[in-house]
C-alpha cells in the first residue's frame, strides 16, 4: 500500500513523496487503533492521502507566496542580506554542537531529490532510528534555533 501511496504522490507532484506516504499510513494506523471500523482500509487511506495532498499544497502555495512578497517586496542588496534575523541566526547555529550542526545540514542539504532522500535515509540507518524519530529531532532542533533567535532579538 505505501507504494501505491508514493506512487499516488508522485503522480500528484508532491515534492516529498514518501514522507506523504509515511504522513498517510501513520494517520491510517491511528484511526486503526482507536478501533474504528473501516470497511474498505485502502478506499479510506487514498482519501486520507488527498486530503494530505491538499494541506500540503496550501502549505507549499503560501511558502511560495511568501518568497514572491519578499523578493518582489524590495531589493536585497548584499549589506541587507545581512539583516538581524540572519546574523542572529548565525550565532546562534554556531553554538548548537558540532554533531547537531552536521545533522541538521546533511538534513537540509541543498540537492535533487533522490539525493536527499538518500542522505535522510543514510541519517536513519547512521542513528537507527525511524525516519519519524529523525524528524522528530530536525524539529526539536529547528525550534531551539528559533527560540535563540527570539531571545537575541528581544535583547537587541
Amino acid at each position: 500500500m505505501r507504494d501505491s501511496l508514493v506512487r499516488f504522490f508522485e503522480i500528484k507532484g508532491d515534492s516529498e513523496p514518501e514522507a506523504a506516504a509515511d504522513a498517510t499510513l501513520d494517520r491510517t494506523a491511528l484511526k486503526v487503533a482507536a478501533d474504528t471500523p473501516i470497511d474498505d482500509i485502502k478506499k479510506y487511506s487514498f482519501g486520507i492521502a488527498r486530503l494530505i495532498f491538499l494541506e500540503r499544497l496550501r502549505l507549499s502555495q503560501k511558502e511560495k507566496k511568501a518568497a514572491e512578497d519578499f523578493y518582489t517586496g524590495k531589493k536585497v542588496s548584499l549589506i541587507d542580506a545581512e539583516t538581524d534575523d540572519y546574523k542572529f541566526f548565525r550565532e546562534c547555529f554556531s553554538r548548537l554542537p558540532n554533531a547537531e550542526r552536521i545533522f541538521l545540514q546533511s538534513y537540509f542539504t541543498d540537492a535533487p531529490y533522490q539525493k536527499i532522500i538518500e542522505t535522510r535515509r543514510r541519517l536513519t540507518v547512521e542513528a537507527g532510528v525511524s525516519i519519524n524519530q529523525i524528524r522528530v529531532k530536525v524539529s526539536r532542533l529547528r525550534k531551539r534555533l528559533e527560540n535563540c533567535v527570539q531571545i537575541r532579538r528581544k535583547n537587541s
